[in-house]
């Protein structure tokens, strides 16, 4: 058995206040600013940290237009690099969004490549030159901490870099910090023991999301334009939806993934874990995935998947499978009415044909998914657990994967010919609907109040796959969205429970709907080009 380390609750306060020691003192939002308020998305350009031109350049472009500011030298990387620094500064002051904060390393980072372009003007830019990029904590990068929220793995500084990590610096990127998660990376409320919870900013009383908390609250509040998470359930897509962002599930090692720190059991291959994009744009997505996949990843990570991006053309004409529910659980109204509005669109639009479909076997497939994230039970968990002595978070407690059984050798092969069963079931189910992309909702629901989100059938349907699928914001909650009977859950008792969660619009006031947008396996490309036809159409957006 590991030793036992520091009382977490010596080692949160450390890390804590190391933390709060990154940010400069002129960066600190007054006190008076952080009451009373529910949304707080107006707050960094009006709590007078940022000065106009950092307003501007943190608020008004996303990261491909930035990108091309960059390029034309109308801003500095430093310029950039700073304003995006204090706008982090300022999020993590208001929602708790952030780990690992390396400010000053960034910002000599970004004066290196100023200096390198002003000596070689002639010399071509990589991809991504100048752009700050946040990552999720279980990214590792050097010299910082990959705690991933537990005191085990506290005062372990990277001594190399993750494989993404690497890339993206090598593409021009500046790394300048790192976002909170929740204890086991495994729920959808980023809350741990060591840093706390992160807070929804377009409502406190919801949940910011997971795993890749930290992210969507940092990219809603505008402290990043482009960010990394990792997903084994959904934890790309749900924070996504939290926080009304596009969020892009990768197909398994399409980006690269070595050096993420996981917290299942070393060794156990079942369903892994894959990286994606969070951005303010769909385009932006795409601009993550076409910068990776043109950069050899295999260079960098011996488990990549090194597809080449094609340059392929927008298909103009969609046959789109819309799915209403997932057979397990009921969509709740504005979810319906965002869907509904969403497929309306499409189908007056003259690009799309809507095909109506129903999915096979949902429940049977999410029981196997969930076997597998607990293959050897839940005794690796609690061991990093005790050796700080930390107590589980709730929203742990309430998923209820510390309590489910491991399974033995047999029962491991029996789980890989289901799925390579099911693989087959679902291929079958696009080609012989001739589909080009599965439309549906990404969650039963919008945000939830805190601790409440229990279920990933919508997401997880797709790791369990392995799918690509991306989150396409499409409104928010309306005064029109009343709650109706729970009797309208048609799927039982479970279903029911977590039907009742939505209770109208007064508290669920600005929480995004979104859709999600399902393709083929490692025909990513495509998908992120069918997105963006159908982003364009339901949202207007620019191809």
């Amino acid at each position: 058995m590991a030793p036992i380390l520091k009382d977490f609750r010596i080692l949160a306060a450390e890390k804590q206040l190391q933390r709060s020691n990154s940010i400069p003192k002129d960066w600190l939002v007054s006190s008076n600013t952080l009451r009373h308020a529910t949304n707080l998305l107006e707050v960094p350009i009006t709590c007078d940290i940022l000065g106009e031109i950092e307003c501007e350049i943190t608020s008004n472009y996303d990261a491909t237009s930035l990108l091309q500011k960059l390029n034309s030298g109308v801003w500095s990387a430093e310029q950039v690099t700073v304003a995006f620094c204090k706008r982090a500064a300022i999020a993590q002051q208001l929602v708790n969004c952030l780990t690992e904060i390396f400010f000053d390393k960034a910002i000599e980072r970004a004066r290196q490549l100023d200096r390198k372009r002003q000596a070689t003007p002639s010399k071509a830019l990589p991809p991504l030159w100048g752009l700050p990029i946040s990552l999720k904590d279980s990214f590792q990068v050097l010299g910082t901490d990959t705690s991933t929220g537990l005191g085990c793995y506290v005062n372990e500084p990277a001594e190399e870099n993750s494989a993404l990590a690497a890339l993206l610096l090598d593409l021009g990127a500046v790394l300048y910090c790192k976002t909170n998660l929740p204890q086991s990376i495994m729920t959808a409320d980023s809350d741990n023991n060591i840093f706390g919870r992160t807070l929804n900013p377009r409502n406190t009383a919801l949940t910011a999301g997971g795993s890749t908390g930290g992210e969507g609250a940092l990219i809603a509040l505008r402290g990043s334009l482009l960010g990394v998470g990792t997903d084994i359930c959904g934890s790309v897509r749900v924070p996504s939806v939290c926080n009304g962002l596009y969020g892009f599930r990768a197909s398994v090692g399409l980006v690269p993934h070595g050096g993420v720190r996981d917290l299942n059991v070393p060794g156990t291959d079942g369903v892994r874990s894959t990286a994606g994009p969070l951005a303010t744009s769909i385009r932006d997505c795409s601009l993550f995935l076409k910068s990776i996949m043109q950069a050899k990843t295999w260079k960098y990570d011996k488990t990549a998947v090194s597809l080449s991006w094609q340059n392929l053309h927008v298909n103009e004409r969609l046959r789109i499978g819309l799915v209403e529910d997932d057979g397990m659980y009921t969509p709740s109204p504005p979810v319906r009415r965002g869907l509904k509005a969403a497929a309306g669109l499409l189908r007056r639009s003259g690009h799309v044909e809507i095909v109506p479909l129903v999915l096979p076997d949902v429940k049977e497939h999410y029981e196997d998914q969930l076997r597998y994230c607990s293959l050897s039970g839940s005794d690796y968990y609690i061991e990093q657990f005790a050796r700080t002595g930390e107590p589980i978070v709730p929203s742990l407690e309430a998923i209820g994967l510390l309590t489910m059984k491991g399974t033995s050798l047999q029962g491991f092969f029996d789980l890989n010919v289901r799925r390579a069963a099911a693989a087959k079931q679902y291929l079958n189910l696009f080609r012989d609907n001739n589909l080009d992309a599965i439309l549906m909702p990404p969650a039963p629901h919008t945000a939830v109040p805190l601790d409440t989100w229990t279920t990933a059938t919508y997401t997880a349907l797709w790791n369990f796959l392995d799918y690509p699928a991306v989150v396409i914001p499409v409104g928010k909650v309306q005064e029109s969205d009343v709650s109706d009977d729970v009797s309208n859950a048609k799927y039982g008792v479970e279903d029911a429970k977590v039907y009742s969660l939505y209770t109208g619009p007064e508290l669920y006031k600005d929480a995004p709907i979104c859709v999600q947008v399902v393709g083929y396996r490692h025909a990513d490309e495509t998908l992120a080009n069918t997105a963006r036809l159908l982003d364009s159409i339901i949202n207007g957006t620019r191809l």
